[in-house]
This record gives structure tokens, sequence and C-alpha cells, in this order.
């Protein structure tokens, strides 16, 4: 008696640990632990507390712009112009704050500007039938010409005072940047799970023509979506511009690539219907991570590029390899 029950619990524990290795968070945590431990291994300056706060600074902007872009992607829709988007919105609020508009006219621009930004996109895709990932990358790249055209390869600095503690405060010893960034994830997770409106990407992602022949009018949640993007991503570039007391050409560069890959590896797909806000979280703590680590081992940063490239090019394989297999079954 005693084996047959061994040999029944034995039964019913394989198919349960296969199902909690299948979950792609749990593969991600065990990854992260495992690049942690290396880390510690290698360094004596991971865990530190200064370096967690540096490295969860670092990770705030590109997470607060990945909780949008994780919604608009689960429903089939990506947006490479998010980087160009952040520095350009930060470029014109900061040269009109520069110039002596307030402080609070100066956010209220730089927002109105990425909502305007994020509306474009949605209008090109919807009226001119560009594909998402063309119609972005074009964006990506006017809104770039558009903001080095303002800043003129300069730095725009001498900003109000008061600008300046949106990106400096801190709440209980945590820089108001991180707390953003949670409160950010907490309503992306909330909308995914409880408003309709958002929890319909998974039905869009899956399946457009049948979501539109439900009634589900696909357009306007384009039109919802980049604009959410585009706000997002210009709170996030003034953020960063408060927190760093300049906005500059550079800012938000690689950020679109980097957020792609992160939502790959999160578990989100490219061609919808499927990911979760906390899995695009976990996603994006391990592309910082990666960063850190280059800094940390003394490894020449311009490898990073090169590292992402080719977790993009892994990312995108496994998730056709993986749409391929599902498809047979």
């Amino acid at each position: 008696m005693s084996k047959l029950r061994s040999d029944a619990m034995q039964s019913k524990g394989k198919p349960f640990v296969k199902a909690l290795l299948e979950r792609r968070e749990i593969t991600l945590i065990l990854l992260i632990m495992v690049m942690a431990i290396g880390l510690v291994l290698r360094t004596n300056t991971f865990l530190t507390s200064a370096n967690i706060r540096v490295l969860l600074q670092g990770m705030s902007t590109d997470m607060m712009i990945a909780v949008p872009m994780a919604i608009s992607l689960i429903a089939g829709n990506i947006d490479f112009s998010v980087g160009s988007s952040l520095c350009l919105t930060s470029a014109v609020a900061c040269t009109a704050m520069s110039a002596g508009v307030p402080a609070g006219l100066g956010i209220l621009i730089g927002l109105a500007l990425g909502a305007a930004l994020g509306f474009l996109n949605a209008v090109i895709i919807n009226k001119l039938h560009v594909t998402p990932l063309v119609a972005t990358l074009g964006t990506w790249m006017a809104f770039q010409g558009a903001a080095l055209v303002i800043i003129g390869g300069n730095t725009v600095a001498n900003l109000p005072a008061d600008f300046l503690q949106i990106g400096r405060i801190e709440v209980l010893g945590v820089p108001i940047s991180i707390i953003y960034m949670v409160l950010i994830i907490a309503l992306g997770m909330f909308a995914l799970k409880y408003i309709n409106f958002f929890h319909r990407a998974y039905f869009i992602g899956s399946n457009k023509e049948s979501a539109r022949l439900a009634g589900i009018n696909t357009d306007r949640f384009k039109y919802v979506t980049y604009t959410i993007t585009g706000i997002v991503a210009a709170f996030a570039g003034l953020v960063l511009a408060a927190r760093l007391g300049s906005s500059s050409q550079n800012a938000g560069s690689g950020l679109e690539f980097r957020n792609v890959v992160g939502l790959l590896v999160g578990g989100l797909s490219m061609d919808g219907g499927e990911g979760t806000i906390i899995g695009a979280t976990l996603g994006v703590l391990i592309m910082q991570i990666i960063n850190n680590a280059l800094v940390l081992l003394y490894i020449n940063p311009s490898y990073t590029k090169v590292i992402i490239g080719a977790i993009l090019i892994l990312a995108i394989a496994i998730d056709q390899f993986n749409r391929r297999r599902r498809a047979k079954v």
C-alpha cells in the first residue's frame, strides 16, 4: 500500500513540477537568481544598497514605458518609437522651461506632446494601413530627427527648481522614480486584469478578425493604447530630465530595443495574444541586470548592443518555434 501511495504521489507530483517549470515567470525568477549569484561571486558590490539603488533607478525609466508597451504588444501592436518620443517630449518641455515657462505648464506641454505623438502612431496605422512595426520605425526616426533639430546637439539645462523635484525627491529614503515605476506596474496589472477594455488585448492579439466580428473596435484600442504609451513615455522622459537636471539628444537612446527584448524575454510574443505585466517586469529587470553586470565586471559597454541584438534574435526564434509547436498540437 505504501509503495502504491508513493507511486501515486510521484505521478501527481511530476505534472505539478512540470507545470511549475513551464510558467515563464518561475523560469525568469530562477534565471535572475542564477545571474545574481554569479555576480555576487564575481563582485563585491552587486548586492550593496548603492548598486541596487542604481539598478532600480536605471530600470525605472524603461519599466514605466514597458507597461503600456506590454499591453499593446499583447494585442499584437508593437511600438519602436518610444525612445525617440521620450527624447522629443523632454527636449520640447525642457527647452520651454529653460526659456522661462513655469514648471507646471512645461510638464503639461510635454505630456500633451507625448499624447499627440502616440495618437499620430495610431493614425498612421489605422488610416494609412501601415503595419505597426514599419509605422513606429518611421516615427522613431522622425521624432529623433525633430529632437536633434530642437536641441541642436546641446544639453538643455537651467531648469526650474520645482521641476527638478519631480525626479529627485525621496519617500522614506526611496527615490521617487522607483515609486513611479511601482505604481505604473500596479496600474498596468490592474488594468489588464480587471478593466474589460484592456483585458480585450488578449482576444485582439489572439485573433484580430475574430475580435472585429465579436464587435471589438480594434482601431479605437490602438488609438487609446498608443496615446497612453506616448503620455507615459513623455512622463518618463520628464522624470529622467528632472533627475539628471538636463535633457540631451541621447535621452532614451536604445530604450525601445531594450524594452522589446525585455518584453520578449518576459514571455510576450511578437504575434500577440500572450504575456503578463509580471513577466514583462522580470524581462526588463533581466536586461537591466545585464547592463549592470557589464559595468561591475569592467566589460566594454559597446558589447551591450551585441548582447541585446543576440538576445533579440534568440527570443524571436524561440517565440516562433513555440508558435509552430503549439500550432501542430
